[in-house]
């Protein structure tokens, strides 16, 4: 305010401090035009905003005099100056709209802020009013304005940027999470919607050709049926093989509309020199709420990372499944009076080579050897002493070698290579007797087995001994078990038993003892199947390979 105690200059280094506080153009329309209205001679200050696109005025503030009338608010727009350029004196004929509010003249002067909306203030102005002293406080007003606007204009934009960087932040953590390229491609498109786009489809590339892989709308009926129009969706297509080949990126109103849209934006999905697919935005909003191509562009970016990462992890797990397969045996012999069967599931965690492996051999005498094995670590040189360790036993086994030597000869090998890795072994010799299918088991440090009768009961076996490959002499643990027809014998890895939950407590202690008895009746690939499944879903890191073998003494 400017009165009797305080000077212009007071009153101006007042706004130029307050600017730094200014939130919208609203509070600085009430900063800047009162000090005006104080000035001597002053009978009214109008505040008018123009349209960017056409200059037009959109917006009014006032003091002093209100602009409610609609011929006034005429009057006035015909003197607005909405462009940088000297001030504008106007001596107002008697009969004037304006002069009729107490008048004389106006002073008029329009300023303008790049990428902002422009303004105009108009001064009404007495007859006895220092014309030239009111128009240098009115430009030193318009700095202060211009200023305020750039202040506004840079914190818009860092905020802006704040939440872009959230959202591609947020972006780059909800793709990342799958390592399913089709999960991964349709998180891409749930995340961009309704937050960035109205809709938007996501093409991959296969081959070549551009498929559609997932499509996500603010109104889903909408989109189902403009992909269900054979002509709109070829056209679709099309757009984005051009995006593919350069020749396209934005599509404004005229093209759009043809999809529904006000429109339409193609980002390509790049990664490695590789061409991933297309993203393809729906945009219905006004052009002022559009995301800047920038941001177009780094969230497309991520994208391909995050879907060229899920297609490098799907190969690299073929990989590993592959090469599993390769250290396991083909299929297991069938044995007259058992049923045999068993399961492997290769953990998650780390896209390696597990060391986890079984067999089952037959001797000449029907004697039948089974065994299940671990070793430690992953990678290259766990899958060679995998299949070196099964392979050893196996062929020590039928040649009817006892476990106890089986067991030593692969610990000596072990310790005259050096190697640091070692190894949990467990063997079953099985032989028909006359109390049933008798079992002796042998363990170096393995998992005990467990035994589901055919009553539902369950049996923990007993372990025992020392892995293979830490001493000289190895250490062995033995018991004996007896298998009566419909019981079954469980042997698994550490994958299973110590499958953890949110809690941390082991599938061992919780639900093994449960799901075998559950599953005791089902044939007995299902059951091996089905109790590494349940393992799986017990756990939440799914970190360890689990291989479950299982023998079922059949009715003789």
């Amino acid at each position: 305010m400017v009165d009797g105690q305080r000077s212009w200059a007071e009153a101006l280094h007042h706004l130029w401090r307050a600017t730094g506080a200014i939130t919208d153009r609203e509070e600085l329309a009430e900063l800047v035009l009162p000090p005006l209205q104080e000035l001597p001679g002053v009978v009214a200050v109008w505040g008018l905003r123009h349209r960017v696109s056409d200059g037009a005025v959109a917006e009014y503030r006032w003091t002093g005099v209100p602009l409610e009338s609609e011929p006034d608010r005429a009057a006035a727009r015909r003197l607005a100056v909405w462009h940088d350029g000297d001030a504008v004196v106007v001596d107002l004929d008697e009969d004037h709209q304006l002069a009729r509010r107490g008048g004389h003249r106006v002073i008029a002067a329009g300023f303008e802020v790049p990428g902002e909306a422009a303004g105009t203030f108009l001064l009404l102005v007495e007859d006895s009013a220092s014309v030239e002293r009111l128009t240098v406080c009115l430009w030193q007003v318009i700095d202060v304005t211009r200023e305020a606007i750039s202040r506004l204009k840079r914190r818009r934009a860092d905020a802006d940027q704040q939440i872009r960087d959230a959202l591609l932040a947020e972006a780059s953590l909800q793709m990342d999470a799958v390592l399913d390229p089709g999960q991964t491609m349709h998180r891409v498109a749930r995340m961009t919607v309704p937050a960035i786009a109205e809709g938007c489809l996501v093409y991959s590339c296969d081959g070549g050709d551009l498929e559609l892989r997932s499509a996500v709308h603010v109104d889903m009926r909408r989109m189902a049926a403009l992909l269900a129009d054979g002509a709109a969706g070829t056209g679709l297509r099309a757009l984005a093989e051009r995006a593919v080949a350069g020749q396209v990126e934005r599509v404004d109103a005229a093209g759009a509309e043809t999809f529904g849209a006000r429109l339409l934006h193609a980002q390509v999905l790049r990664a490695r020199d590789r061409v991933l697919g297309v993203l393809l935005f729906f945009f219905d909003r006004h052009e002022s709420r559009l995301p800047h191509p920038s941001f177009l562009r780094d969230l497309a970016q991520r994208a391909a990372l995050a879907v060229d990462n899920s297609e490098m992890y799907e190969r690299r797990r073929r990989e590993v499944v592959t090469l599993q397969e390769h250290l396991l045996p083909g299929r297991l012999p069938a044995v007259p009076g058992m049923g045999v069967a068993a399961a492997y599931a290769v953990g998650d965690r780390a896209l390696d080579v597990g060391g986890d492996f079984y067999d089952l051999v037959r001797r000449a005498n029907g004697v039948v050897a089974a065994l299940i094995g671990d070793v430690c670590g992953r990678g290259a040189a766990a899958a060679a002493l995998t299949g070196m360790s099964r392979h050893t036993l196996g062929t020590l086994l039928q040649e009817g070698v006892s476990p106890a030597r089986a067991l030593g000869r692969l610990n000596s090998g072990l310790r005259r290579d050096e190697s640091w890795r070692f190894v949990t072994a467990g063997v079953a010799l099985l032989r028909e007797t006359k109390a049933g299918l008798g079992v002796q088991w042998t363990s170096a440090g393995h998992p005990a087995p467990l035994v589901v009768r055919a009553d539902g009961r369950t049996e923990s076996g007993r372990g025992g001994g020392m892995a293979l490959g830490i001493i000289d002499d190895a250490r062995l643990g033995r018991s004996r078990l007896v298998l009566a027809p419909g019981d079954t014998l469980l042997m698994f890895t550490d994958g299973l038993t110590e499958s953890r939950d949110r809690q941390g407590r082991m599938f061992e202690d919780v639900a093994l003892h449960e799901t075998a008895r559950r599953l005791r009746d089902v044939p007995v690939d299902v059951l091996v199947r089905e109790l590494s499944q349940a393992a799986k879903d017990f756990g939440t890191t799914g970190a360890d390979d689990i291989a479950v073998l299982a023998v079922r003494a059949e009715q003789r």
